[in-house]
């Protein structure tokens, strides 16, 4: 697949090129007929036996743009969860193939706290192996520094090892994970208010747990992966 930029006098795309036959389906007549919150409005037209989409993106940064010098905090990766959670939602009500949605860094865009998504209705790879490769990447751009987002990427990542995984479940569980991390933080935080806790030894002992889950993830990423999707081999 190609992929080039083109810009008018006031929008900016993102054109994308197939080396199959044009053939506009329900699928584009879906999203053309229907505004679909987090996708972005796209056409297609056929040119020289090629198909080829073109999506605007005025105003909007990919992804890959965004986290080549920073890395992702944790507020914002449980954002982007939370907001792809919903697109799934609205991709099963509108009847399109989840498997259309690239998943890949460079075709995930953002725009004023909102992700948008690209949607080629030619089926590539199964949904399930993308979104685990975008895991991968959570994993190398997350702050390191902040180890209950470190955990929450290792969480999801971990999960996508399992082949025809449910994406709902294992991003609803890892969420959940997360918020009971920041309730425990509250509750903690509020009983050395009411009972004269020392706040310090409380604080040292959760960064003694995390650091113990930190250091096993570490442990098992630091294997070389081999054979199919999922495979790790041992050091020993």
């Amino acid at each position: 697949m190609e992929s080039k930029y083109k810009q008018d006098w006031n929008h900016m795309y993102l054109i994308l090129e197939r080396p199959e036959f044009y053939e506009e389906d329900y699928q584009m007549k879906m999203m053309q007929e229907n505004k679909i919150e987090g996708l972005l409005q796209v056409s297609g037209q056929g040119i020289d036996g090629n198909s080829q989409y073109n999506y605007e993106i005025s105003g909007k940064v990919c992804m890959k743009s965004i986290y080549e010098k920073m890395s992702i905090e944790k507020r914002e990766l449980e954002k982007f969860l939370q907001q792809f959670l919903k697109l799934l939602s609205q991709i099963e009500n509108y009847l399109l193939n989840v498997n259309c949605i690239l998943l890949e860094p460079e075709y995930i865009f953002y725009e004023e706290g909102n992700y948008y998504f690209c949607y080629l209705p030619i089926e590539e790879e199964k949904f399930c192996y993308r979104f685990h490769c975008l895991t991968e990447y959570f994993v190398s751009k997350i702050n390191h520094k902040e180890q209950s987002a470190i955990l929450l990427a290792y969480e999801l990542h971990k999960a996508t090892m399992e082949e025809n995984y449910s994406l709902e479940k294992i991003i609803g569980q890892a969420l959940a994970t997360s918020e009971n991390e920041i309730r425990t933080e509250q509750v903690i935080e509020e009983e050395c208010e009411d009972d004269w806790i020392d706040f310090d030894e409380e604080e040292e002992k959760q960064e003694n747990i995390l650091g113990k889950r930190w250091r096993q993830w570490k442990e098992k990423i630091g294997k070389n992966r081999v054979g199919k999707w999922g495979e790790w081999e041992n050091d020993s």
